[in-house]
């Protein structure tokens, strides 16, 4: 009768033994499954590779498009009947790998306080497609409601910068030179001719002037007054709003001639 009790128990146990087995096996196995799904056993950094291929991507995207805004500057004068005028001027460089297109900005003008005393708005900027490498200004010039301290004033520009879509277009110019005029200050001339095989409509001509330290003193422009077709070659003047330089004041300058070109 002993016996007979005891084979019973023992085959339970041995039941319940088999089936702890099974599931640590499964278990085992769906954990080794799991691991297989996130590393490969052949390139083990995989995952590693992959994160560090997007930051790689991102950083490079950005390094395509970057630009850098220096330091601007802001000019008060009075005119010869003792108009106030002030000017600002703000550098912004292409530091990337692609072309950039620039739009119309607004600048607020502080003091030395931080306080705002002026603030300009539709800033052009030229050139409006940048070259990697290249230097465009936002510049503005205009008379002020009432005089504004001589010194301490800062300009804070609210820029739009993003990858070009159009075709950076520039026309040869030629034969510059910067004169006094009679009335206005120095002015820029020469000719610019298309070397495309596209007409030029509104013609934009664009001169930076620069002082002995590199510092913009003045940016003057024209539009052409026709079409310009391709081969063809005219002369222009900038015009001189209200800066009151002389050709003796300007160290360097640079010219650019292109036609309009919008971008949305």
């Amino acid at each position: 009768m002993e016996e007979k009790t005891k084979k019973p128990i023992v085959k339970k146990w041995w039941f319940w033994v088999l089936i702890v087995l099974v599931v640590v096996i499964l278990l085992a196995a769906l954990g080794k499954g799991g691991k297989n799904e996130k590393t490969d056993p052949a390139n083990p950094d995989a995952g590693t590779q992959a994160t560090e291929n997007v930051d790689k991507t991102e950083t490079k995207a950005a390094a395509q498009e970057a630009y850098e805004i220096g330091e601007g500057t802001v000019k008060v004068w009075k005119s010869s009947i003792q108009t106030p005028w002030v000017s600002v001027a703000i550098p912004v460089k292409n530091t990337g790998t692609e072309n950039l297109y620039l739009s119309s900005a607004s600048v607020d003008i502080e003091d030395a306080s931080g306080n705002l005393v002026k603030t300009l708005s539709m800033v052009s900027v030229y050139p409006q497609i940048l070259k990697p490498g290249e230097t465009a200004y936002y510049f503005n010039e205009t008379t002020a409601e009432e005089a504004l301290p001589a010194e301490g004033l800062k300009a804070i520009p609210h820029v739009s910068v993003k990858k070009a879509s159009a075709d950076c277009i520039r026309y040869a110019v030629s034969e510059t030179a910067v004169k006094d005029s009679d009335y206005y200050g120095a002015k820029v001339s020469g000719r610019v001719e298309n070397t495309t095989d596209e007409v030029g409509k509104m013609v934009y001509v664009v001169a930076q002037l620069f002082d002995a330290n590199g510092q913009l003193l003045a940016q003057q422009f024209t539009i052409l007054d026709n079409d310009l077709q391709p081969g063809e070659k005219i002369g222009f003047e900038t015009s001189n709003l209200g800066s009151n330089i002389a050709a003796a004041d300007v160290a360097s300058f640079e010219v650019f001639a292109f036609p309009l070109q919008y971008q949305f």
